[in-house]
């Protein structure tokens, strides 16, 4: 059962209030170079170092995403 959720009220309405959410998108892009290089099937680095460069960026933005308290709700309002 989910707890009950904490509602954070914002003057944003993006996900700018969760900047941990940015943060994990910043590691996944780290590895746009890779992506690029498998989607183009253009060999530039050796299998062991994509493989382990890839793992350890998405083991990080997991760590980030696990620090996301989830039990918030955010309710956008008017800047006045």
């Amino acid at each position: 059962m989910k707890a009950m959720s904490k509602i954070i009220k914002t003057v944003e309405d993006g996900w700018d209030c969760v900047p941990e959410l940015q943060e994990a998108v910043n590691k996944i892009e780290e590895m746009d170079d890779f992506l690029y290089e498998i989607n183009r099937c253009k060999r530039d680095h050796e299998l062991d170092y994509i493989v382990e460069e890839m793992k350890d960026k998405l083991q990080e933005a997991i760590d980030i995403l696990e620090n996301i308290d989830t039990d918030q709700e955010f309710e956008t309002v008017d800047d006045e």
